[in-house]
């Protein structure tokens, strides 16, 4: 009855970690509103000047990018720009606006490495927002190829995510496969993104930088792709429920890591459905619910919808105390509405009573999920809820209610 259910909250889940992911890699900054120098700004004039009419400049490229450095990594955020200094913002928006080809070759081929960093960055953004002609691609592959040779380890790493989006599918896993030894971090980092993420697979070699990872690393970018191919290989093989102790084992210590991401990422990588074969993993994110961030609570309450133990039930109460954010509450709702009626009187209350209607929304659908006659008449009285969307919800898992059960009416 609740395969359904559990499908759904999973696929949510996995669906705002990577929003989290997103915007951890996109590089959102929080940027100062100080005015430049009386020196900055005459090079920014000139640089703008000089831009409208060579826009592929390279020098002017530089001046601008030079503005903010930390900006090459965020590339594509959608920032906006809302200083005291109206040339600065000028700058920042050029940084942040889409580029066409004929600049971004010229920047792949004369650039500094910052430059080519940014423009390896606009080539992937681009290629979300209309991509380029057969043309285009011939101009900017040569640039790309040599850039994945380049001395910025980092700058290398985006080459080969860019370089990603223009090999075709056989020559994707040979390409991978070539940079997983004798490379920096970031580029066999970035080898085993592709390979979780384009290939859809491991190999000996990515496992084996995986486990070590896992087992020694402290760096974040290391240990969120470690995560995510390591969650990649345990699930496709359905191996979970079959996991030794050892292997849990750099879980628990990465448990409380210091890089919330990183936390989030061992949430993904123990999330599955064999969770309830394996109580070490279980064990696991059950301490995280007590994670003194609360995104990092909320993943932690989702991924134990198939946990159901009396340990993960007494902990999920726990939440619904009026003192814990509305978000947590609303997660732990929807977990319990999956656990089955036991936890019904709860749900009811928490539909009726509680104070934020996202909370009583999602407890509406963990009442239709639930499915008793009890639970369809407190569906009813939601109808009547205060809040619009609380109604709106109220209505509509009304309607699924009485096609999945007619003769409860």
């Amino acid at each position: 009855m609740h395969s359904f259910a559990r499908s759904f909250i999973k696929i949510m889940s996995l669906a705002a970690c990577g929003v989290v992911f997103q915007a951890a890699t996109a590089g959102v900054l929080s940027l100062d509103g100080n005015p430049l120098d009386a020196t900055m700004h005459e090079k920014v004039r000139a640089a703008a000047e000089k831009l409208k009419t060579s826009p592929d400049d390279i020098a002017a490229i530089e001046v601008f990018l030079s503005v903010e450095p930390r900006l090459v990594e965020a590339v594509g955020a959608n920032q906006h720009f809302a200083g005291t200094d109206s040339l600065k913002n000028e700058a920042l928006i050029w940084c942040q606006t889409l580029q066409p080809a004929e600049v971004l070759a010229a920047c792949l081929d004369k650039g500094s490495d910052a430059v080519v960093h940014w423009a390896l960055r606009q080539i992937v953004w681009r290629r979300y927002n209309g991509g380029f002609d057969k043309e285009n691609q011939a101009r900017l592959l040569p640039g790309i190829e040599r850039a994945v040779s380049r001395a910025s380890p980092a700058t290398r790493a985006q080459a080969v995510r860019t370089l990603l989006y223009f090999l075709p599918s056989e020559g994707k896993l040979p390409f991978l496969t070539s940079l997983l030894k004798d490379q920096p971090d970031e580029v066999s980092a970035a080898a085993v993104e592709g390979l979780t993420s384009w290939v859809h697979q491991s190999t000996p070699e990515s496992e084996a930088l995986v486990i070590q990872w896992l087992k020694n690393s402290d760096e974040p970018l290391l240990l969120k792709t470690a995560c995510g191919h390591w969650a990649l290989m345990k699930r496709d093989d359905a191996l979970l429920r079959r996991l030794k102790a050892e292997e849990i084992a750099p879980f628990e210590r990465l448990a409380g890591h210091g890089d919330t991401a990183v936390r989030i990422s061992v949430i993904s990588a123990l999330d599955g459905e064999d969770n309830a074969a394996q109580p070490a993993a279980v064990a696991i994110l059950l301490r995280m619910t007590h994670d003194p961030d609360p995104r990092v609570q909320w993943y932690a309450v989702r991924s134990l919808r198939d946990s159901d133990t009396p340990e993960v039930n007494a902990r999920l109460h726990e939440f619904f105390a009026l003192d814990q954010p509305a978000e947590l509450r609303a997660a732990a709702t929807e977990v319990l509405g999956v656990f089955g009626k036991e936890n019904l009187p709860l749900l009811i209350k928490a539909a009726k009573t509680d104070p934020e209607p996202t909370v009583r929304q999602r407890a509406v659908y963990a009442l239709r999920i639930i499915g008793t006659p009890e639970a369809g008449a407190a569906l009813e009285a939601a109808t009547q809820d205060a809040d619009e969307n609380v109604r709106r919800e109220a209505r509509e898992q009304l309607q699924w209610y009485r096609k999945e059960h007619p003769t409860k009416r």
